[in-house]
């Protein structure tokens, strides 16, 4: 019973992307602001997620803060409540315009969505193949749930990016030398090491 609740709870949790998060979390799903980096970090089987955001404000300002969002809790008789985010504004050890261009230093701009390298994911060889007499090609998949989803937008004037990588850091230690991941995990450990904050 406990696994088919994670099960379900995960599927649930899975459909929070983008637009629903953003609401949670109380800030437009469009990023309006001329410069702006956001990183979301999806909630696994957990009853919310994260954003690290880092943007230039409309009065010339940045920012960067971390907002906790929570899914809205059941009550027991059919209804929901919905519980208020939670927004920390985060001390940064560079400037955050240093920062930001550091981000985009680490080619945050130019990483491109998960779809493209998935190939790097599985392993290939020749087999002998009996029954067809000839040698085929045989892949093995490697497929990790540890379910640390990192959804990023990024926009600097008319440039912007999206992309989406699941378990980069499980990826990694299974199938070392993934340039795409280890360029994100770059980012993460400067954000972990700039902000004094964990995403995961």
């Amino acid at each position: 019973m406990r696994i088919l609740l994670q099960i379900l709870s995960f599927v649930f949790v899975s459909m929070v992307k983008g637009q629903d998060a953003d609401k949670l979390a109380g800030i437009p799903f469009n990023i309006e602001n001329e410069k702006e980096i956001r990183i979301y970090q999806g909630p696994g089987i957990a009853n919310g997620g994260k954003i690290f955001r880092i943007y230039l404000r409309k009065d010339e300002n940045w920012s960067a803060e971390l907002i906790q969002w929570f899914l809205p809790s059941y009550t027991g008789k059919d209804e929901f409540i919905t519980i208020p985010p939670r927004v920390i504004q985060l001390k940064s050890k560079d400037n955050l315009e240093k920062a930001f261009i550091t981000f985009e230093a680490m080619n945050i701009g130019y990483l491109p969505k998960e779809d493209l390298f998935k190939y790097k994911m599985s392993r290939s060889k020749a087999v002998y193949d009996n029954d067809e007499k000839e040698y085929v090609l045989s892949t093995r998949e490697y497929i990790i749930t540890d379910w640390i989803d990192f959804l990023v937008k990024y926009k600097s004037n008319n440039k912007e990016n999206e992309f989406h990588y699941s378990n980069p850091e499980s990826y990694l230690k299974d199938t070392p030398g993934i340039d795409e991941y280890e360029s994100f995990m770059k980012v993460l450990k400067y954000i972990e090491a700039n902000f004094n904050i964990k995403l995961d």
